[in-house]
């Protein structure tokens, strides 16, 4: 059988650079599937509104568009055994056995380990052709034969590899998304339509005339809660000082704000929560307190 193995050494520097320089590009992909979750992040930063707070993994919903350059990274030799790194370094991952490009779903496999990669460094510096992952794979790297005619890209084969390593990715991250699950599940379900905006704007009220050299208020009431004989309240207090900054001055602005909320709505006649927010030109503070009395 033809085979495109040219057995020439590859030097401990040019396998280590490989290692190095796919890292690099790994990066600079990931970042690039980032982007969208961190322009959400950013424009929403110093954005206060009275949606509950949840746990929102790596972006929230933009997380699943990041595991796609996780993903890749696994399949990143998956087209003729090559990666951006080895083009650049003229390299190439054969099969052991035919010295041919290694298929995707080798290459794929042999990534895998990349997960513990101090061991697959040492492993490929002292055996510069083939680490823990081609041993696994059944494959090797070789210097890349320019003269060979390389097979036609099968992309049906290359995105197989692809939707594993996604869904590996996500199995990976299942802990963390059921957690963001279990905070939407807490998250109380009232009745956007029974909004009470008379009493929202007298609770206002109450407080620019008791505190308003402190704080401005902004309060949206709701009579109706599913499944509860509860009202729903959420108060922003946007502080004109920072009370925010230890927990005795915290302590402090809650003394005094929470008496005049209390007199407007009843304990235990309503849940709901309360932001503190102190806001300077280029930075913010919140602080969230939940309101959930025992239920008797």
């Amino acid at each position: 059988m033809t085979t495109i193995s040219t057995n020439s050494p590859i030097s401990t520097g040019t396998r280590l650079g490989s290692m190095l320089m796919d890292y690099v590009f790994t990066i600079m992909i990931v970042m690039v599937f980032a982007v969208p979750g961190m322009v959400s992040t950013f424009s929403n930063a110093f954005e206060v509104t009275h949606e509950q707070e949840s746990f929102d993994f790596m972006g929230g919903s933009f997380f699943y568009i990041y595991l796609i350059g996780f993903a890749l990274y696994f399949c990143k030799d998956g087209i003729n055994g090559r990666s951006f790194a080895k083009r650049i370094l003229n390299l190439q991952v054969v099969d052991n056995e035919t010295g041919l490009a290694a298929s995707p779903m080798k290459c794929f496999v042999r990534n895998l380990p990349l997960v513990l990669w101090p061991v697959e460094a040492i492993i490929a510096l002292s055996n510069t052709s083939r680490r823990l992952g081609d041993r696994i794979a059944g494959t090797r790297l070789e210097v890349f034969d320019k003269t060979v005619e390389q097979p036609k890209v099968n992309f049906g084969q290359v995105l197989v590899p692809v939707l594993i390593s996604y869904g590996l990715m996500l199995l990976l991250t299942l802990p963390f998304t059921a957690l963001t699950s279990a905070t939407e599940r807490q998250k109380v379900n009232y009745i956007e339509a029974s909004y009470n905006a008379q009493s929202s704007k007298e609770a206002e009220k109450l407080f620019a005339d008791s505190l308003g050299q402190y704080l401005t208020a902004s309060v949206r009431a709701y009579d109706q809660i599913r499944d509860k004989p509860l009202k729903y309240v959420s108060v922003i207090f946007q502080l004109n000082e920072n009370y925010l900054g230890n927990d005795q001055n915290f302590g402090e602005i809650k003394s005094i704000t929470m008496p005049i909320l209390l007199s407007k709505f009843p304990e235990k006649a309503f849940i709901g929560q309360i932001k503190y927010v102190y806001r300077t030109s280029n930075s913010m503070q919140t602080r969230i307190e939940r309101l959930n009395w025992p239920q008797k």
